[in-house]
């Protein structure tokens, strides 16, 4: 293996979960920030310590990865073992435990509308741009479509909060999402875990790895299915609802051909089938029950859905990384491709009867090319420099089945999208404990759209029906064609007082391209592209010695031409949907997060932000009285872990973790809602003096409680919710041969 590798390797693998599961369930309801211990020495009376210990991030796109407490920006990461110790599964679960983070769903299975710092993408418009980036092995997902990032064989997440406008400037006001995958090790390792649950969970999981050639050539492969039976019942036909099998196979190739040469391919495939999501019909105050006397069921966890539905993905994924250690840096190129098929249809209406179904036909293929320098030098300045191009395009097939079938409609969007950028970020040493850091990031967006509006299914399909677009015939009208440019500059200064304390503040810009409004409509003219200034000062330090880690940062984010998807109701077509910049706003904050080892044995730990959200000024006819979409003003997250050595047997873990999240709305005219909840979480870890074993049971949303993770407009109908999961628990054994 490369001196190279080596080095990357030990640094984000050390803490591999097998052998830190035990110090790994203390992890930090709010951004603990933890990817790897550096140190395997250490005592057992010790071992939750490594909660305190050095963290490396790759953020900032750096040759080599950094402290997370010596990057001057809101971070919060989790390594692999983090993951495991709160049973994140997916990236909304992680989402859970980061101050000013949604990473939520859409209401359509394999959607997800992530929220940041208040901004983000409310609905399911494949037009609308993404506000959080999500980046898989540094590779940008151009839609929201696609699946919740499943967190199996996935090595860190890094939550980067705020715009990233130099080094991840596609498109990401909001605040950027980084998921790695574990890379193979160069030696030979197998593993196998297992969860079973209530609801008829049942997880298998495996993974195996070795050497082909020693040092030069490695392997990996890992296999997930994931099974559930629904946390639902179906009142309509007495059966469970919200089925939802998924299997993930990943393989990956390391090959370390030279000392000062890496290269890793990575081949992924993705399938997700079952039911669609739980909608429920909600009565709007002032509107009148729904016809035929419907109201929602007693049972918070019942449905009464007569168009159960079903849902189908399937996502292709491929990566290529090459590292070259040259020209006293590091040159780095990074070739993605990721193919996206969907297809569901969702009972909106939640009710017996057929008011609103939808049918949804998703095709995606994008491909990019990130070409990167970055110096090593150990003087006064360093720097990232880099070349970007990013390809997509898409079809999105809708219909819709209105009012028990009078109205039978379908529409289709076809949209070809390419940019092009330059970047650059360097870092001056103006003295020992101050640096300067400035950078900048030049964008080309050029997108071409066509659209056929709604039209009637009967005219259009030979088949008559809404849930299949083969045999249906769309004739676009003429195309349009745009094209957008931006140049988004970055300025940070940091001054570390003393050693273990850093300083600092940023300013930034963020860049959202336009585009154009395909949701059943013509092309209309595109909307303008959005832009934001964010200032953000911040304070990262350890105190008493190294046990306490304090983190705080405040922000304004000055929001220009707001994007916002309007939501109407048209007689004919039910509700419809159009894209247009609607206002200028301020969103502010700010955020704390603590973790504090108060004894060799217990890590308690604590998070909490504020968001205060405000349109400056709006076109005629839109409110700047109203509250944002799907941003609560203050969400807070604690947690406490608590580990016995047992001599000779091994180790055992108690944790308790709860995360507060506040009222929410769920559209711009802020006639749906959902109220504050509070989520309780528990678990007991086991783990054999070997660390071979590992036994775990586990608790979700203890205490019962009614939340709804998202709600729509329905007109005279009144309105939807989707909710979330009940209390769920299960059993995890895993070994690691």
């Amino acid at each position: 293996m490369s001196q190279y590798n080596k080095r990357h390797f030990q640094q984000r693998v050390s803490g591999a979960p097998w052998k830190l599961a035990a110090a790994a369930v203390a992890v930090s309801m709010a951004p603990v920030n933890l990817t790897h211990a550096q140190s395997t020495t250490e005592s057992a009376n010790a071992s939750t310590s490594v909660l305190l210990e050095t963290v490396l991030v790759s953020a900032r796109k750096r040759a080599a990865d950094e402290a997370v407490q010596d990057t001057p920006l809101a971070i919060s990461a989790f390594g692999a073992a983090q993951l495991e110790a709160v049973f994140a599964d997916n990236l909304d679960d992680i989402g859970k435990l980061a101050p000013s983070v949604g990473l939520k769903p859409t209401s359509q299975v394999g959607g997800q509308n992530f929220t940041i710092r208040g901004m983000g993408v409310s609905g399911t418009t494949a037009s609308d741009e993404p506000a959080v980036g999500i980046i898989q092995d540094g590779v940008y997902w151009g839609s929201n479509y696609g699946a919740m990032l499943d967190t199996f064989d996935v090595e860190s997440v890094e939550i980067l909060r705020g715009p990233q406008g130099t080094l991840f400037g596609r498109n990401v006001t909001g605040g950027a999402v980084l998921v790695r995958t574990a890379r193979p090790s160069g030696d030979f390792d197998l593993a196998a875990q297992t969860v079973v649950g209530n609801y008829g969970r049942f997880d298998i999981s495996g993974k195996i790895e070795g050497p082909v050639i020693k040092d030069k050539l490695a392997v990996k492969l890992a296999v997930l299915d994931r099974n559930l039976d629904g946390y639902y019942k179906n009142l309509a036909n007495g059966k469970d609802f919200g089925e939802n099998n998924s299997t993930l196979i990943r393989g990956t190739i390391l090959a370390t051909p030279t000392d000062n040469f890496t290269a890793s391919l990575i081949l992924e495939n993705y399938q997700q089938d079952g039911d669609s999501t739980a909608a429920v019909g909600w009565e709007v105050p002032g509107n009148g029950p729904y016809n035929d006397g419907f109201r929602q069921p007693r049972n918070f966890w019942d449905v009464q859905l007569d168009n159960p539905g079903y849902s189908d993905i399937e996502v292709n994924f491929g990566v290529l990384e090459m590292n070259w250690e040259a020209l006293a840096g590091k040159i780095t190129s990074i070739t993605g491709v990721r193919k996206v098929e969907v297809e569901n249809t969702t009972d909106f209406d939640g009710s017996q009867f057929s008011y609103f179904n939808q049918s949804i036909a998703f095709d995606q293929d994008q491909f990019s090319q990130e070409l990167l320098y970055s110096s090593e030098y150990d003087g006064r300045v360093n720097f990232t420099a880099g070349l970007y191009y990013f390809k997509q395009d898409y079809t999105h097939s809708e219909g819709r089945d209105l009012n028990r079938h009078a109205t039978l409609t379908v529409t289709r969007a076809h949209l070809d999208q390419e940019s092009y950028a330059a970047f650059g970020e360097v870092d001056i040493k103006l003295a020992d404990r101050w640096t300067l850091t400035l950078g900048g990031r030049y964008t080309e967006e050029t997108k071409e759209a066509k659209s056929v509006p709604f039209s009637s299914a009967l005219t259009l399909c030979a088949d008559r029906s809404i849930y299949g677009f083969g045999d249906c015939t769309f004739n676009y009208g003429p195309s349009d064609e745009h094209t957008w440019s931006d140049f988004s500059p970055k300025v940070v200064l940091g001054f570390k007082p003393a050693d273990g304390h850093l300083v600092y503040g940023s300013a930034t810009r963020g860049f959202r391209s336009g585009g154009y409004s395909l949701r059943g409509n013509v092309i209309f003219e595109p909307f303008d592209s959005e832009e934001v200034n964010a200032f953000e000062l911040g304070y990262k330090g350890e105190l008493f010695d190294g046990t306490v880690r304090l983190n705080a940062a405040g922000y304004v984010n000055k929001y220009k031409d707001l994007q916002r998807t309007v939501l109407g109701v048209d007689p004919v077509y039910g509700v419809v949907q159009s894209t247009f910049n609607v206002a200028d706003a301020t969103i502010q904050g700010i955020e704390l997060d603590v973790v504090a080892q108060a004894t060799d044995h217990l890590v308690l730990t604590a998070g909490y932000g504020y968001t205060d959200a405000s349109y400056d000024s709006a076109v005629a006819g839109f409110d700047t009285s109203l509250d944002f979409v799907r941003v609560p003003e203050q969400t807070f997250a604690a947690s406490a872990a608590y580990t016995f050595d047992l001599d000779q047997i091994g180790q055992l873990s108690l944790r308790g973790g709860v995360s507060y999240t506040d009222k929410e709305f769920f559209n711009d005219a802020n006639t749906v809602s959902g109220p504050a909840y509070t989520l309780v979480d528990a678990s007991i870890d086991y783990v054999s003096l070997n660390h071979q074993w590992k036994v775990s049971l586990f608790g979700k949303n203890l205490t019962k409680e009614e939340y709804s993770y998202w709600g729509s407009t329905l007109g005279a109908l009144g309105a939807n919710r989707f909710i979330g999961a009940p209390l769920t628990y299960g059993l995890r054994i895993g070994y690691d041969f």
